[in-house]
């Protein structure tokens, strides 16, 4: 177990630039196990999460090597590949889910264990297993593991109940070699869905309708090797650097993003105050130097409020000068990190999906415990705005979805360090 030590009260200045995305990596390579042949992926995070599905992957027969850069990766599935996904740690990790579809397609059956990932709500699987259903799968559990079996899948129209992002993921990864057509309905947007559509349609992927609720796939019969790939920018932090800025009122130019997947959160830190400056389509400089606006904010399916940035706004309205509303739409236990930020002298009152915050002039230093990966960098940015000193344990969860966290943050003026225990 590792805490962090953060004394707070200091603006943060400088520039950083964001990673690639924790949210488009994991499916991409999942993806790979579609490919006969050997794939270049760059800009891959180093994480938690992205290690044990490398780890994973190697155990189920694909040869993985390190590439030229830092960041990238050669992935060859022309060989065998194990169909029972039960590798350690894979529990651990809710982006493995996209296994589903891709061991399916590939090697027409699949074992997957219980997913686990952060506890922030109900992440039910029945959608996922619904459409891979529809495209002929054969569904059982065993021991409380999901097993699937096909002996071919065919096109077929699905409509998905929600919008969601791992069962738009996983229909994609199984139509896209299946035989005939497929249309997606109500399919989610996310751009880390658009990066792995365009990963397939590199390999010779038929898929149409990117960025859109509805997805028109032709079936192909092979998927070609020797492409490469950069993953997109990782958007949540992104947002959480912006979000730095505000709270602990620097100023910091933000680099390697991509501007049109952050609106939502740029619109609304600007309401809040932050004055925000947009260089080209890859940077931005934010700066605030008074204390946040009261707002309010309803996180929504993309190109809504995104889910994973509620947490870290959550930590921005504890400071702000008024009433906030938050309210929660998409997981049903979003507000674990408020009993901490409690602690710290935070007054938030939650009912179901609703949080009502009135602002404290500043927040105090606490000893406090990360209930969740983003309920974790919350946690952060509110221990960077506080004076004194403040330990957040388990800084391990926060780990799974941030690179290099601790020293990107010391290059830019936070004084923190990490214990290991």
């Amino acid at each position: 177990m590792s805490k962090l030590k953060v004394i707070g009260g200091n603006p943060l200045n400088g520039r950083v630039s964001v990673s690639g995305a924790k949210n488009a990596s994991l499916p991409i390579i999942t993806a790979c196990l579609l490919i006969h042949g050997k794939t270049k992926l760059m800009n891959i995070p180093s994480i938690g999460d992205i290690q044990t599905i490398l780890n994973g992957l190697t155990e189920m027969g694909v040869i993985i090597t390190p590439g030229e850069e830092t960041g990238s990766f050669y992935l060859d599935a022309s060989g065998p590949i194990s169909p029972n996904a039960q590798f350690k740690g894979i529990e651990k990790i809710r982006g493995s889910q996209t296994l589903l579809g891709a061991l399916l397609c590939r090697c027409g059956s699949v074992t997957l264990p219980p997913l686990g990932g952060c506890k922030i709500g109900s992440r039910q699987m029945d959608l996922h297993v619904k459409g891979l259903s529809q495209l002929g799968a054969q569904v059982s559990y065993e021991n409380g593991n999901l097993h699937m079996e096909a002996s071919s899948l065919k096109g077929a129209q699905i409509y998905l109940d929600y919008s969601s992002v791992g069962a738009t993921e996983n229909l994609i990864l199984a139509s896209c070699l299946a035989e005939g057509n497929s249309i997606i309905e109500n399919a989610a947007q996310e751009p880390e869905i658009v990066d792995l559509i365009n990963f397939l349609n590199k390999a010779g992927a038929k898929i149409s309708g990117l960025g859109s609720k509805t997805l028109r796939i032709v079936g192909t019969s092979e998927l070609k090797p020797n492409l490469y790939h950069r993953v997109m920018p990782d958007r949540i932090e992104a947002g959480t650097y912006m979000i730095a800025a505000v709270i602990t009122r620097g100023e910091l130019i933000i680099e390697n993003i991509s501007i049109s997947d952050l609106s939502s959160l740029i619109y609304k830190l600007r309401e809040v105050g932050a004055d925000i400056s947009i260089m080209g389509q890859d940077q931005a400089k934010v700066k605030m130097v008074r204390r946040p606006v009261p707002f309010q904010i309803k996180t929504m399916p993309y190109p809504g409020f995104p889910t994973d940035l509620q947490s870290q706004m959550l930590a921005l309205a504890c400071v702000a000068n008024g009433v906030s509303v938050i309210i929660e739409n998409v997981f049903d236990s979003r507000f674990q990190v408020v009993p901490e930020l409690v602690k710290m002298g935070a007054n938030i009152i939650t009912n179901q999906k609703m949080a009502t915050v009135s602002g404290v002039d500043e927040l105090t230093s606490s000893y406090v415990e990360c209930p969740d990966l983003r309920g974790g960098a919350a946690l952060l940015l509110a221990a960077l705005s506080s004076k004194g000193e403040s330990t957040i344990t388990e800084i391990e969860k926060v780990d799974r979805g941030y690179e290099n966290l601790v020293e990107k943050i010391s290059t830019i003026g936070g004084m923190l360090s990490r214990v290991e225990e």
